[in-house]
């Protein structure tokens, strides 16, 4: 250390905070597009109503949509917890309209699909 210039001994790590800086900001950053911290999207900002989501999984939806189309058909759970529904009901994208639909009745709206097939929908929040 006796060799070093007497500037190089007190050198602040700058990249350190900066690269921590950075990070921070995107975080906040992150949470607030998301309606975690501040007001969430400048839609729901607008309307002055937080969003509340709800991430709901390929199987979740599944369910979901088999109710939704027992319940319209009148079908009841034997007692082993299976239904006989119609095929042409359920294949996956007249279940899936039919699943999406069900939740618009509850108030979320579909927003987007994940590259790992999670389905993330809101609502306004109460």
């Amino acid at each position: 250390m006796e060799n070093l210039p007497k500037s190089s001994q007190h050198m602040k790590p700058l990249p350190i905070i900066l690269l921590v800086l950075v990070l921070v900001v995107g975080i906040v950053n992150l949470l607030s597009g998301f309606g975690i911290l501040g007001g969430g999207s400048s839609q729901a900002a607008a309307s002055g109503a937080p969003w509340e989501y709800r991430v709901i999984t390929p199987q979740e939806m599944d369910t979901i949509g088999f109710k939704a189309v027992a319940a319209e058909l009148g079908i009841k759970e034997d007692e082993e917890g299976k239904m006989q529904l119609p095929q042409a009901r359920v294949v996956k994208n007249a279940l899936l309209q039919t699943t999406i639909t069900e939740l618009a009745k509850e108030g979320w709206e579909m927003i987007s699909i994940t590259p790992d097939s999670l389905y993330i929908f809101r609502k306004p929040a109460a």
